[in-house]
């Protein structure tokens, strides 16, 4: 539903969106990993490609790549990378192709947003 209407512009509000399973949001192509969450700002299938996410405390998400390059923000949280704990402020840049992972969110779950240069694609 769009929240304000002009010409070349989107704007959603976070406030009243839902928070839709991994698998139900648009652009990842009907992955399930259970504990992901998200609000999707685009429109259907055409993007711009930018979600808020949350994850469930311990979602582990396993090592895969996208279609393009992906920006994430951690808001709340953590983010445990390998032996690191990452948190509130945390910025990361992947480069389209690399296989990255796995993220594991900490005993309070993480929110962050995510913003995709192209269709996501979740790609194992």
């Amino acid at each position: 539903m769009k929240e304000f209407e002009l010409e070349g512009v989107l704007a959603r509000d976070a406030n009243t969106m839902e928070w839709l399973p991994l698998k139900e949001t648009p652009g990842f192509g009907g992955v399930n990993i259970p504990g992901v969450w998200c609000k999707y700002f685009g429109e259907g299938d055409k993007g711009p490609w930018v979600y808020l996410v949350k994850h469930d405390p311990g979602t582990r998400v396993e090592r895969h790549t996208h279609n393009g390059n992906v920006i994430h923000y951690v808001f709340e949280g953590e983010w445990i990378l390998g032996n690191q704990r990452k948190g509130p402020g945390w910025f990361h840049y992947e480069q389209k192709g690399l296989r990255y992972g796995p993220i594991v969110s900490g005993e309070k779950g993480s929110v962050f947003l995510a913003i995709y240069d192209s269709r996501p694609d979740f790609i194992s």
